[in-house]
């Protein structure tokens, strides 16, 4: 594991201007932005804060939706610290550049996705808490006069070794602050951890359970009001007219503000705001998607493939096929809000948000205050999947308390909030491959048509001709990015984006959940071509990828890989890793059962899952991330589908767009890989691999090979 190194210029400590507890502030990439007195209070509580009566609270650099990263991370600091557990409260960070994520955008901004909260906080959150816990201790060691050697951490004291003396980190704050930080804070080694490596409870369970937690829905402040808004149902279309004066009569109502791409009503409640929008009849017209359906989609995609053109194979035994999928829409449990309360000189955002930096820039666009006057408030967000990291609701927050001067609420209905998403990009790809005697491809071509992602991240590159995004995950020949960990032969890869007019954003693991669904199909499809065991097959390619192997050859003794299965049942098996861009690789492997009746009628029965992601913070949360993972992976799989008319979004709710119910549910067994590697990421690799494990079962039940998702109502026998 690397060490940072941490000195007087990047770890910095004061009192509260009451002196009543310690402040620890730490810069690892910006030394200057603390060491100056000017640095105000806020700053430099920016890790942890001490109060005298022994609370401790740590800010945690990522937003918490569900996937425990506050938990982890707490852990993580806790345990350098040598904390009391039961003692920390935790809140998530203000905007600053120190809790800026390059893992998660490689352009270094606040962000919380990609699988990296614990793995890129790793180091900085461990360093941190060893030097608050030094200082503690040397503050402990000159109170008694005592060799800094006699003196230990435990559980939120300093304990003398020799006395038996003891005292509270709350009684040491004041004469902490007061001592020079350490230059090179001594990190436990993994033999010493009390906490990391446990299944902690979660620190927002109880909140959860008896329902004080606060979501960004739950924000109330004084005088607020509550906004309806209506969009235009067309991609990028503008807002034609409106009746605003049937609007006003509505009981409540109190204005109706134009947004960007619709309008808002707003009223003394979210109730009366429906009613007045109902009654605001808004009509739009234009739109970039005008005329567009899946239909048009579909050819549109399959004529990008053509333009590229296919190739010759030469070999005897050659495989030539495509595969499609569909839009899909993040489908979280709370819908889009955010809380705005804008005045002359200050704006104060409450959002339920992935990305504290996007939503900061989007109030200073509206409102046009400095950084400085402007406060973003990061709540627990009711799911996220990288729905949350855009800004649109807090644009249109903004932008209504600006013209009212008061706080408002801006929620979307369901409706609303299905219809006007950034959704994962549809996609069609195309594979030709030639086996050599051997049953091993001497030639790989594949293509893929699809939107393009990345353009909506990073400038256009002259010297890339394709969506960087629509390679990872895949065979490829590209070597600008890290090789798969597939060793195949002849391998030519061309990307066409096609731009459609609808929204898309990161879907969970993007692009991921669209290439291992290709991948993991078409190695199926070349087993069964050269007649070898998928397994087995698989094996073939992974001489030089032993954690992938060995990962891969645990799950398939875990599923019981080539034992007898009852008539009408067949498994599949799939594996992924992640992070695309990043040396250290999490491995996932999963193998689903699978049965279809004689109706054709197909139940997923259980899912083995084995996940190495390096050293495990919270075993409990890797489990809990896989079984969410594998059953957003099977819903999309099964179920789940974005479909166009006319430019529109057809569907509208959970009643059409539909999700996978807990009768849906597979028995899961989720086995982690022991490991002292640093850690690696959770959050994203559980839900790709599950998606062809199951078509890839689907297969091996009933020799239909599934090419086109969802699986919805396709024959299958």
């Amino acid at each position: 594991m690397k060490n940072l190194t941490m000195n007087r210029r990047t770890f910095l400590k004061v009192t509260t201007v009451a002196g009543s507890g310690l402040l620890v502030g730490c810069t690892f990439s910006s030394p200057q932005l603390l060491s100056t007195p000017k640095a105000s209070e806020e700053e430099l509580g920016l890790w942890v804060r001490i109060s005298t009566d022994d609370k401790i609270t740590l800010i945690l650099p990522a937003s918490e939706m569900g996937q425990q990263s506050h938990t982890g991370q707490a852990m993580i600091l806790a345990e350098e610290l040598e904390a009391d557990w039961n003692s920390i409260q935790v809140v998530t960070a203000p905007v600053h550049s120190e809790f800026t994520n390059s893992q998660a955008d490689p352009r270094g901004i606040q962000v919380t996705g990609g699988s990296a909260s614990i793995s890129f906080f790793w180091d900085k959150l461990r360093q941190v808490g060893a030097g608050t816990r030094e200082m503690l201790t040397e503050a402990a060691a000159q109170k008694w006069g005592v060799p800094v050697t006699e003196c230990q951490a435990d559980n939120g004291r300093i304990r003398h070794s020799v006395s038996g003396r003891s005292l509270s980190y709350g009684q040491l704050v004041s004469a902490a602050a007061r001592l020079s930080p350490p230059s090179s804070p001594t990190l436990k080694t993994p033999d010493q951890f009390r906490l990391i490596g446990k299944s902690i409870p979660k620190l927002h369970t109880p909140a959860k359970v008896n329902g004080s937690a606060g979501y960004g829905i739950d924000v109330r402040r004084p005088g607020m009001l509550f906004a309806a808004v209506s969009q235009s149902p067309v991609f990028g279309g503008q807002l034609k007219s409106f009746q605003e004066a049937a609007a006003k009569a509505v009981r409540g109502v109190e204005a109706v503000v134009p947004i960007p791409n619709g309008v808002a009503v707003v009223a003394d409640s979210t109730w009366h705001a429906k009613q007045g929008l109902e009654a605001l009849t808004p009509q739009f017209e234009g739109g970039e998607s005008a005329g567009l359906d899946s239909a048009k989609v579909t050819t549109r995609l399959r004529t990008a493939l053509d333009e590229m053109g296919k190739a010759v194979i030469s070999s005897a035994k050659v495989l030539d096929v495509e595969y499609e999928m569909p839009y899909l829409h993040h489908a979280t449990m709370e819908p889009m809000n955010c809380t705005a309360h804008v005045t002359t000189d200050s704006c104060d955002v409450w959002a339920p948000t992935q990305g504290q930096e996007y939503s900061m820039k989007a109030a200073m666009e509206v409102t046009g205050l400095s950084e400085e006057q402007i406060r973003i408030h990061t709540t627990l967000l009711g799911g996220g999947f990288g729905r949350r990291s855009e800004w649109d609701f807090v644009t249109q927050a903004v932008t209504v308390s600006k013209a009212l001067q008061k706080p408002v609420q801006v929620i979307w209905s369901r409706e609303e909030d299905t219809q006007h998403g950034f959704y994962r990009p549809t996609s069609m790809s195309r594979f030709q491959v030639g086996l050599g005697k051997d049953g091993l491809p001497v030639q790989w071509e594949s293509q893929i048509a699809q939107p393009n992602l990345a353009a909506r991240f990073m400038p256009p590159l002259g010297w890339f001709d394709f969506d960087p995004m629509a390679v990872a995950a895949s065979v490829h020949d590209y070597g600008l990015f890290p090789d798969h960990f597939y060793k195949v032969e002849g391998v030519e890869t061309a990307h066409s984006p096609v731009d459609l007019g609808v929204p898309i954003g990161p879907w969970r693991a993007p692009p991921n959940s669209l290439n291992v669904f290709y991948t993991e199909s078409v190695m199926d499809e070349l087993a069964h071509l050269a007649e070898i065991d998928p397994l087995e097959y698989r094996l073939k390619f992974l001489g030089e990828s032993p954690r992938h192997k060995a990962t891969l050859e645990r799950v398939a003794k875990q599923a019981g890989w080539g034992s007898p299965l009852p008539e009408g049942h067949g498994r599949g098996i799939a594996i992924h890793d992640w992070f695309p861009l990043d040396e250290a690789k999490t491995v996932v492997t999963q193998v689903a059962e699978v049965s279809v009746t004689k109706r054709g009628k197909l139940k997923v029965h259980r899912v083995d899952c084995v996940i190495d992601c390096g050293l495990v913070v919270n075993p409990d949360s890797v489990k809990a991330q896989m079984e969410g993972g594998i059953i957003m992976g099977m819903s999309a799989a099964l179920f789940e589908q974005i479909t166009l008319e006319d430019g529109r979004v057809t569907q509208s709710n959970f009643d059409d767009y539909r999700i996978a119910r807990m009768r849906d549910t597979p028995e899961i067994h989720v086995s982690i890989v022991e490991s002292d590697a640093a850690p690696t990421g959770v959050g994203e690799p559980g839900t790709s691999p599950i998606v062809p494990a199951i078509t890839n079962a689907i297969f091996a039940v009933t020799g239909t090979r599934l090419r086109r998702l969802p699986i919805g109502r396709q024959k299958l026998i």
